[in-house]
């Protein structure tokens, strides 16, 4: 059934203006300004806001508002696409329950970005994550930390670190240099050639229990 005219009313915390349904619920296209500063513009359903709507929030001792969350709602929550405008930066991409979750791009206000998948609000999956300073790492999150393959890109230095990660410490892998001639600050600590020592000995020693392995 469709939403009735528009129609006002208060409660102790919020005030609405727009439609609602033939329970006098909030449905439709509707506005509503709450005691503590935060204005919502856009669709509800059964009285919560679902569909495309816009947030804002009051600032101290003024009568501006300005834009915190813009894209979609359900039941009440941020779900599917929106942006969202943080004090530390901005995330553009997708939502669940009120949580950044699938694929989304992040802007930080220091500079770094990322982008790639989420989970729970968190780096959570692939990713690339671009620092400030031109380093950046490509691979695998989890729970906002590195986590499982990935590739670091000392960009300033000239080395590329490949691996494998746990809970954001490097564990295994290797480190290569990588332009070191052409970067701004080179690393004075050349990366060792890896050999084995008293090879022809090992290697024969290594020969001798090899071949026992295959005596019948």
């Amino acid at each position: 059934m469709a939403p009735s005219p528009l129609r006002s009313f208060f409660t102790r915390s919020s005030h609405y203006q727009g439609q609602v349904d033939v329970s006098n619920r909030k449905s439709g296209l509707g506005k509503q300004s709450q005691s503590n500063g935060l204005l919502y513009e856009g669709q509800w359903r059964c009285g919560l806001r679902h569909g495309y709507g816009i947030m804002y929030r009051k600032l101290k001792d003024t009568e501006l508002y300005v834009k915190i969350y813009v894209g979609d709602w359900e039941n009440g929550k941020k779900h599917g696409l929106g942006i969202k405008y943080y004090n530390h930066g901005k995330y553009l991409g997708y939502w669940e329950q009120d949580q950044r979750s699938g694929k989304g791009f992040m802007w930080f206000d220091n500079g770094d970005f990322y982008m790639g998948e989420w989970l729970n609000d968190r780096f959570h999956g692939l990713g690339v994550f671009l620092e400030i300073g031109g380093n950046r790492y490509h691979g695998q999150f989890s729970g906002g930390l590195k986590h499982g393959e990935g590739l670091y890109l000392h960009s300033r230095t000239g080395q590329i670190q490949r691996g494998f990660w746990t809970d954001g410490v490097f564990k295994m892998g290797e480190i290569e240099d990588w332009n070191r001639n052409q970067v701004i600050e080179p690393t004075i600590y050349p990366i060792p050639e890896i050999k084995l020592a008293n090879f022809p000995e090992v290697y024969q020693s290594w020969i001798e229990e090899y071949s026992k392995s295959f005596t019948v």
